[in-house]
């Protein structure tokens, strides 16, 4: 699994443009600022020890250059199993990247993953933005449920998928790769250029000060309600905050993970056939 591995923690490495139908990510440490078609910001992760890590990350674009995807996943464990997962992701979200809704995208990779015992937990959140439209959408598998922040409002709320119908009683949006089948929910939103989303792993709300009290939701809102800023700025904030919680130079409790950007205008659309391919045959028909 590839990662941009950087030596600053406080000043990300500057964004990189993306060709059509790639897809970036891996498991090991980077902070970086993201440019991806309708999102710029910023991408960090750190494992607790080591190169490498439990927390996986992973942005792709479409083969049109136009749909968005980032993928946030946390597999239970480190080294071979981690690498096992995450290489059976990086190649089922290269297939999926023309893949608009990203339910299947979920389904599919949690079949996989079942198929080849790997039977190791691994939750997940993938979120697809399509810029023309400037409608996001976004799946849980057992994954803590992210932040949008409305430039209208001025409000951070959290962003949460409706209970699908599922499949199973009681089955529905779990872990990847524990043996079941469950439906996944999607919660789709129409956002604002300004309009912003933090996704992260559960490093982030598992944070223990010297006392064992957790970082949480609260730690999370004091910083988001917070000074305005810039992504980096609060990018900055935040692990400002979880250090000075945790008392120490560095998060040795659990891999970090944290994704936060802001929505633009994107480019004005792609071409003919992919605007029929999409709106017709894909993305207007769920």
């Amino acid at each position: 699994m590839r990662t941009a591995v950087i030596a600053s923690e406080s000043n990300p490495a500057p964004a990189t443009s993306f060709a059509c139908a790639e897809v970036r990510g891996g498991n090991g440490t980077i902070h970086a600022q993201v440019r991806l078609p309708g999102l710029r910001g910023v991408l960090y992760s750190r494992p607790c020890a080591g190169a490498t890590g439990g927390d996986i990350h992973y942005l792709s674009v479409c083969g049109s250059g136009l749909l968005a995807r980032v993928c946030l996943a946390d597999v239970a464990g480190h080294g071979a199993a981690v690498s096992a997962v995450g290489a059976e992701m990086h190649a089922h979200l290269r297939r999926s990247v023309d893949v608009i809704d990203e339910r299947k995208v979920l389904d599919r990779l949690n079949r996989r993953l079942n198929k080849k015992g790997a039977a190791v937990m691994t939750t997940a959140v993938l979120a697809t933005y399509y810029p023309p439209r400037r409608r996001l959408t976004v799946s849980y598998a057992g994954h803590p449920a992210g932040w949008l922040f409305r430039v209208e409002t001025g409000a951070w709320t959290p962003l949460s998928a409706p209970a699908p119908a599922s499949r199973q009683p009681g089955f529905a949006d779990l872990p990847l790769g524990i043996g079941f089948t469950p439906a996944y929910s999607r919660h789709r939103v129409r956002v604002s250029p300004g309009d912003r989303m933090l996704l992260f792993t559960d490093g982030v709300l598992e944070t223990i000060s010297p006392d064992d009290t957790p970082f949480d939701t609260r730690g999370l809102e004091t910083v988001l309600n917070g000074e305005a800023g810039t992504c980096d700025d609060i990018a900055r904030r935040l692990l400002a905050a979880l250090h000075a919680h945790a008392a120490c130079d560095e998060l040795a409790h659990d891999d970090v993970t944290f994704l936060l950007v802001e929505f633009d205008d994107g480019p004005p659309g792609p071409a003919l056939w992919h605007v029929f391919k999409h709106r017709v045959l894909g993305w207007e028909r769920r």
